[in-house]
C-alpha cells in the first residue's frame, strides 16, 4: 500500500515537467513518453505507458491530496500538540501492524519520519482546514446554522410528556429525573444542536431556532404526529461555547464542502489537462473552482456590460 503511493507521489512529481498545448481541453504530455522503463517479452512498457495508467488510477486523487497538502501547510502551523497527534499515531501502527508496517516502509524506501512527516502530519493539517474556514467565516455560519446548547426529551405518550413537563416547570426535577419518572427515551444530556443536527425530529430543529434560555421548557409535537419532545435552550451564548460549536459545524457536510471550496478557490487551484479535470468533476466536484471563477467572471463582465449601456441609454 505504501509502496504504492509512493509510485504515486512520485508520478505526480513527473507530472511536473509536462507540457500543455492551448488552454480548453488541454492534454498532458511527458516529453519523454516514449522511453521504454521495462519489457515483457516482446512487449515495450514505456513511460507514457505508465503515465496514463497512473493518471486513470490515481489521477484525481493524487491531484487533490497534493493540493489540499500545499494548502493545509500555508494555512495550518505545525504544533506540538499536531506533531505528537503524529507521533501516536505512528505508535499505534507500529504497535498494531508491527513487522508488517516495518516492512512496508521498507519496501517504500521510507524511514519512520519520512513517513511522519510526509502521510501523518500533512493528514493532520489538512484536517484542520474546515476548522480554519469556520474561524473565517463564523458569524456567518452562527446566523446561518444557528447553534444552541439545549436539552430534548422525547416521549411516545402525550400524558407522559405533559406529567414530565409540570414536574420540570414545578422544579421537582431535573431533564434526567423526569425522562426516567415518564417513560422518555432520552437520558436528559445537553448538548450542541443546530438547524442541521440530523438527530432532531425537523419540528424540534425548528422550534429550537426561535427559543432562548430565557423561555424555559416548551412542550413540540414531533413532524410524525404522534411523537412529542420537551425543549429548553441552556445557552446561546457561541462564545462560551466556541469550540464545541466548531466541533459540532465542522460535521455538516454543506460547511466541509464550501470550506475545500473556499481554500481551492483563495489559491486559485486550477487544472488543465482535460482527462484531469473529468476525473476531478466527477470525483470532487467541490474542489473543482476554475468553473466558478469563469462563470463570476462572466456575471461581473455581464453586469458591467449593462451598466454601461444604461448609462448611455441614460445620457442620450
Amino acid at each position: 500500500m505504501l509502496k504504492m503511493k509512493k509510485a504515486i507521489v512520485a508520478g505526480a512529481a513527473v507530472a511536473m515537467a509536462l507540457t500543455l498545448a492551448g488552454c480548453k481541453d488541454a492534454s498532458a504530455k511527458l516529453k519523454d513518453s516514449s522511453t521504454v522503463l521495462f519489457t515483457v517479452g516482446k512487449k515495450k512498457v514505456t513511460k507514457g505507458n505508465v503515465y496514463e495508467t497512473m493518471v486513470n488510477m490515481a489521477g484525481a486523487s493524487t491531484a487533490i491530496n497534493n493540493a489540499t497538502t500545499t494548502i493545509a501547510s500555508q494555512e495550518v502551523e505545525i504544533t506540538d500538540d499536531i506533531k505528537a497527534q503524529a507521533q501516536s499515531t505512528l505508535n499505534t501502527y507500529k504497535s498494531m501492524y508491527g513487522d508488517t508496517f516495518t516492512s512496508y516502509l521498507k519496501q517504500s524506501n521510507m524511514s519512520e519520519d519520512d513517513y511522519l512527516n510526509d502521510y501523518l502530519i500533512p493528514s493532520l493539517l489538512a484536517s484542520q482546514l474546515t476548522d480554519k474556514y469556520i474561524e473565517a467565516k463564523w458569524d456567518d455560519l452562527i446566523s446561518m446554522y444557528k447553534p444552541c446548547k439545549a436539552t430534548v426529551l422525547s416521549f411516545t405518550s402525550l400524558d407522559d410528556a405533559n406529567a414530565a413537563l409540570d414536574e420540570l416547570k414545578a422544579g421537582t426535577s431535573d431533564a434526567a429525573t423526569a425522562a426516567s419518572n415518564h417513560n422518555s427515551s432520552s437520558d436528559g444530556t445537553s448538548e450542541i444542536y443546530t438547524t442541521q443536527s440530523s438527530s432532531l425530529d425537523s419540528m424540534v430543529r425548528a422550534i429550537l431556532s426561535s427559543l432562548t434560555p430565557d423561555d424555559g421548557w416548551n412542550e413540540v409535537t414531533g413532524s410524525d404526529g404522534s411523537t412529542y419532545y420537551l425543549v429548553k435552550v441552556d445557552s446561546n451564548d457561541t462564545d462560551s461555547m466556541h469550540d464545541d460549536i466548531v466541533s459540532a459545524l465542522s460535521s455538516i457536510s454543506n460547511v466541509s464542502s464550501d470550506a475545500t471550496t473556499y481554500f481551492f478557490r483563495k489559491y486559485k487551484f486550477h487544472v488543465y489537462d482535460i482527462t484531469l479535470y473529468n476525473a476531478i468533476k466527477a470525483s470532487y466536484p467541490d474542489n473543482l473552482v476554475q468553473d466558478m471563477a469563469e462563470s463570476t467572471a462572466s456575471a461581473e463582465a455581464s453586469s458591467s456590460a449593462s451598466a454601461s449601456a444604461s448609462a448611455s441609454s441614460s445620457s442620450n
